[in-house]
């Protein structure tokens, strides 16, 4: 699963809205637009790893422990 799909899960499962994702982020909420932004556009960023490994670590979704057993 790509890092798009798994920003829509989390959006989904935690009933989050852009903005709470850029204040988790403390980024912009516009870079959490580029990021949603189906894979045909040209403003479509692709999110970075340590973004959505973040987000999920802030929502519980991951523990420290579990990064350290997939490296």
């Amino acid at each position: 699963m790509n890092n798009r799909q798994r920003l829509i899960d989390l959006i989904a499962d935690f009933k989050l809205d852009r903005r709470d994702v850029a204040e988790l982020l403390r980024v912009k909420p516009d870079m959490v637009d580029h990021w949603l932004i189906s894979g045909e556009s040209k403003s479509r960023e692709e999110m970075p790893d340590m973004a959505i490994e973040l987000l999920e670590y802030k929502l519980g979704v991951k523990r420290p422990d579990e990064q350290s057993q997939e490296s």
